[in-house]
């Protein structure tokens, strides 16, 4: 069985910390901008900034899952995050 390094996953869940702070700031500034009536030619590229960055963040995140689950003992909750996936 191959063991993850605990410090390997501490600064995945830092880095996706980070990640979702940021995300989080882009949602504020594009919340604003609609607030404010900005022109729909600056906010459609903001749109679509938050979604690649989600996108990035929702992968990142599934693929330390799968890591964790490929290594760990606990077959119910890999067959469910299978299934999730495969569903979704």
């Amino acid at each position: 069985m191959t063991c993850i390094p605990l410090g390997g996953i501490l600064a995945g869940m830092k880095q996706q910390q980070h990640r979702l702070n940021r995300l989080t700031g882009q949602l504020e500034r594009l919340k604003a901008d609609i607030a404010s009536g900005r022109d729909c030619t600056d906010v459609i590229p903001q749109f679509l900034a938050v979604k690649g960055a989600l996108d990035k963040s929702f992968v990142a995140y599934v693929e330390s899952m799968l890591e964790e689950c490929a290594t760990g003992k606990d077959e119910a909750k890999t067959r469910r995050l299978i299934a999730m996936l495969l569903t979704k």
